[in-house]
């Protein structure tokens, strides 16, 4: 693990290439005349001031660095917007940025495809020298069952690795680390109640020739599979460890170069911890047992929403950085994506619209920046 000080005088290693150090009152973003674009000034002097009169406070990530995950709101962002978010990214030292890629809206017409949005992000997340994760998913309605949910896997899985296969070869050179799809564990994210009795086993089929056709057309890719949600077992959703039980039972092992899961601890009581660290560790057992040692667990999922029902920004601080002291500690997880970057919305009634860690939807930044700066800050002096 590496720790590292917002003290001056600390020496810990570095977790991104090519941070720039500015000054904490620098501005977020390039000013512009759009008002619904336009941050206030992210930090001012008096916040500053008391910040410098507290004792350092340690930043521990695991040694494969950390990062950001955003949904599909970043799909739609403004050129302006997205170039400020990113800007935040970066002047935090993270090192990745997890990206969507909805092959619903890239392949609306099979065989025709739209790069512009994707292009776009890929050029704006290689300026600011983060290294993506691109997250593949929501098969467009041509490639699903008739009457089926879009959140359906495609009916032909061979549908879904030949658009795998497309994407890498565009993105060949520019991206290397390619997830396969989000969360089927939760049947809302899978094709709800039709698919969920036998998801694994159709999560493992989805799988398996992705994997393949990705490492057809680049050299040493890194595919990661699972992208599962920190659930239980019920009706609507399987546990992690359950569902990577299934995978293997499925024949998965030999289909993906990483493990991804999501563990998010919701207000982080005592029990959630535990409940969530234990089937984090189960599953860690059932890739021993599988002779799969070697390969890592991702954690490309966490955060906490501050929303009205929530934790507080601090708490939220708080919570997030304990989560990366505990992926550090874990030996085999790295790296760890944070998210969200930024607020979805205004409204605090909306929990899922609060995952913000970095910043409002104002633009201002949250206390998670503010730490996660100054540690930037000490050691880029």
């Amino acid at each position: 693990m590496a720790r590292v000080s917002s003290s001056p005088a600390s020496t810990g290693r570095a977790w991104c290439c090519g941070a720039i150090a500015l000054l904490l009152s620098a501005p977020l973003s390039v000013p512009g005349p759009a008002a619904a674009d336009r941050p206030s000034s992210p930090e001012v002097a008096s916040a500053a001031q008391q910040s410098s009169r507290r004792a350092p406070e340690p930043v521990v990530i695991p040694d494969a660095g950390f990062g950001f995950a955003d949904g599909m709101s970043i799909l739609s962002l403004t050129p302006r917007a997205l170039e400020r978010q990113l800007t935040a990214v970066e002047r935090t030292g993270a090192a990745w940025l997890r990206v969507p890629v909805n092959w619903s809206q890239i392949e609306q017409r099979r065989g025709r495809f739209q790069w512009t949005v994707l292009d776009r992000i890929v050029r704006t997340a290689r300026r600011h020298d983060l290294t993506i994760l691109a997250n593949i998913s929501q098969a467009p309605r041509w490639a699903r069952a008739l009457l089926s949910e879009p959140s359906a896997p495609p009916q032909d899985p061979s549908t879904y690795a030949r658009f795998s296969a497309v994407v890498a070869k565009r993105y060949r050179g520019k991206i290397s680390h390619w997830e396969i799809w989000n969360e089927p564990n939760l049947n809302g994210f899978f094709g709800g109640i039709r698919t969920h009795g036998n998801a694994p086993e159709l999560y493992s089929r989805l799988l398996k020739p992705a994997y393949r056709a990705i490492h057809r057309v680049q050299k040493r890719p890194v595919v990661v599979a699972g992208a599962l949600s920190a659930a239980t077992n019920s009706s609507s959703s399987y546990s992690m460890s359950a569902f990577v039980r299934r995978m293997y039972d499925a024949g998965a092992r030999g289909s993906f170069d990483a493990l991804a899961l999501h563990p998010y601890i919701g207000s982080g009581t005592d029990a959630t911890r535990r409940r969530v660290y234990a089937d984090v560790q189960r599953v860690r057992r059932l890739m021993v047992e599988h002779r799969n040692k070697r390969l890592p667990i991702w954690w490309t999922e966490l955060g906490h929403s501050t929303w009205a029902g929530g934790v507080s920004p601090q708490g939220q601080r708080r919570l997030i950085l304990e989560q990366l002291e505990a992926a550090a500690e874990r030996a085999y997880v790295g790296p760890v994506f944070v998210y969200a970057i930024r607020d979805n919305g205004s409204s605090t009634a909306d929990v899922g619209a609060n995952f913000g860690s970095l910043l409002s939807h104002d633009f201002e930044p949250k206390p998670l920046y503010r730490t996660l700066r100054r540690s930037q800050r000490s050691r880029s002096e």
